[in-house]
């Protein structure tokens, strides 16, 4: 892996990461392997990102969601490891939140997070689940993975 430049470096776009670059950041941070089979309808169907760029154009990280009117889920959030930790996750998420609630007012935005994130996204208003009023999220566990 090449060195980076610091957070000072990296340009942010309101852009969905491209795929080959989605596909490889997902692997590179632990987040398993996809298919372009799947990845090109999921990025397809994303309704918002913001894709963070190095000084050569290559993707070091992004946030995309997903969602209606209603609901809307972040569902990726991926920086590059040598970049972690300098405010890149921070700046991505004050671009992207004023932009969702604006555009989807009635719109209740969801998250899950990686243990040990919770203070991270806690910082922009995300209550941790279970709570008083709510119960922990799930996720279905298929047998076949």
């Amino acid at each position: 892996m090449k060195n980076r430049a610091l957070i000072e470096d990296v340009r942010l776009a309101d852009i969905l990461p491209p795929v080959d670059a989605y596909i490889s950041l997902r692997a590179s941070c632990g987040w398993g392997e996809v298919s372009r089979d799947a990845a090109v309808p999921a990025l397809e169907r994303s309704v918002d990102a913001v894709t963070a760029l190095d000084v050569d154009g290559d993707v070091v990280g992004f946030v995309r969601v997903v969602g209606d009117p209603m609901y809307l889920y972040i569902q990726d959030m991926i920086i590059a490891a040598d970049l972690r930790g300098q405010g890149l996750g921070r700046a991505m998420m004050e671009r992207l939140l004023p932009r969702l609630t604006s555009a989807w007012p009635e719109a209740v935005i969801m998250l899950m997070c990686a243990k040990g994130r919770e203070q991270f996204y806690a910082q922009f208003g995300f209550e941790r689940r279970p709570s008083d009023q709510y119960g922990p999220g799930m996720q279905l566990r298929r047998s076949d993975r």
